[in-house]
């Protein structure tokens, strides 16, 4: 792929990204793992109505962002990273989980990224298909704890940088996907992204013209 290497990776981009550096470490232990050119990084796709199916794109609105992408002999991993810092308490059933600092004096509640990588998947599934095995993986940064990770789904992980490259390693040992079936994803997944910089500009190119039609 040409285009814009991810600072410190082999990792390349079509269009520019724009990493936290949370993400940047992400993408940087995963290249331990997994091939570059098999790693997508801040990824968009349109979103999917489940009455409407993939909206056409007309605005940044109608794309879904996915901070990590990586297609693999053992299947496909979405990844939501997360730059939370102390105690995480996860339920994979709750609209919300809990983040708490200062040794519980401080709480915080945050929308549940396996909820939100849900959106992601489906979206990604418009691209990829139903028949490819997809792992939702939500990573939270180094300085963060998991006091509780209960009643996740199947095929969803929960864990920290420090651990990421841990279990990335026990799945990757699975050969589910053949090697022509991966290139085959990695060319659909490549042809599919949207430049989201290109879409506000095609905005922007809008809104001139009918201005100067108004006048």
């Amino acid at each position: 792929m040409v285009g814009y290497k991810i600072r410190g990776t082999k990792v390349v981009s079509p269009y520019p990204t724009n990493l936290t550096p949370g993400e940047v470490r992400l993408v940087f232990s995963l290249e331990k793992v997994f091939l570059p050119e098999r790693i997508f990084a801040d990824c968009y796709f349109p979103k999917v109505d489940a009455r409407l199916g993939v909206h056409k794109v007309a605005t940044k609105s109608d794309l879904v962002q996915i901070d990590c992408l990586i297609v693999d002999r053992s299947g496909v991993y979405v990844f939501e990273s997360k730059d939370y810092v102390g105690w995480i308490y996860a339920h994979g059933d709750r609209v919300h989980w809990t983040q708490v600092l200062a040794y519980g004096k401080n709480k915080h509640q945050f929308y549940s990224p396996v909820r939100q990588n849900e959106a992601h998947i489906s979206a990604l599934k418009s691209v990829v298909g139903d028949d490819v095995p997809i792992y939702s993986v939500v990573v939270f940064g180094r300085e963060a704890v998991l006091k509780v990770v209960e009643g996740m789904p199947e095929n969803c992980i929960v864990c920290t940088q420090v651990g990421v490259r841990k279990r990335m390693e026990e799945l990757v040992r699975k050969t589910i996907l053949s090697e022509a079936k991966i290139e085959e994803l990695c060319s659909v997944v490549g042809r599919s992204l949207v430049n989201p910089d290109g879409i506000v500009r095609a905005e922007h190119v809008t809104e001139v013209e009918a201005i100067a039609k108004r006048k």
